[in-house]
């Protein structure tokens, strides 16, 4: 989902809350998710924290889901 964030939604968002729906999911614990009113970009890390989403987190986010997806894949490999 890589709609452009709206300060003006974001004001009703402010008011009557946001409505977060899950964009990407890195893993089993973290996503991305963005509110689908005002597109605001947040991610949720590892300890439960919803926190904005910037290039650093997005970063992390993909290296972790790179990480997970070898794992995941190494695994397979050796039970097969």
């Amino acid at each position: 989902m890589n709609k452009i964030y709206s300060p003006l939604k974001a004001l009703g968002c402010y008011i009557i809350g946001h409505h977060y729906q899950v964009s990407y999911k890195v893993n089993d614990h973290i996503q991305e998710i963005c509110c689908s009113k005002c597109h605001k970009q947040m991610t949720r890390t590892i300890y439960g924290n919803i926190v904005p989403l910037n290039e650093r987190q997005a970063q992390i986010n993909r290296t972790l889901n790179d990480v997970d997806r070898r794992r995941k894949q190494a695994r397979t490999q050796i039970y097969s």
